[in-house]
């Protein structure tokens, strides 16, 4: 295991920004049972999909997630933002 610091920008509830040494840009740090639920929110959808095309609930845990993810995107971007650093994308 290397020995790096990585410096927190901005802490968040369940992830922060951080800059890695040798990165042009920051990234997000998740906590690993928030990523394990996204993972397993995406898997369910995707059986419910397969089992029955019609599936209204799988359409609700995919808007779920994508809500999710659009949370810690935000964060980021405004983190970025608030540094004055530009976007990746």
């Amino acid at each position: 295991m290397s020995e790096e610091q990585a410096q927190v920008l901005s802490r968040g509830t369940n992830c922060a920004v951080v800059q890695l040494p040798g990165r042009a840009f920051p990234g997000i740090h998740v906590q690993g049972d928030t990523f394990a639920a996204l993972l397993t929110q995406l898997a369910d959808a995707a059986r419910l999909l397969r089992q029955d095309p019609d599936q209204h609930e799988a359409l609700d845990e995919l808007d779920r997630t994508v809500r999710e993810v659009e949370g810690l995107l935000s964060f980021y971007e405004v983190t970025l933002s608030e540094r004055g650093i530009r976007r990746p994308y």
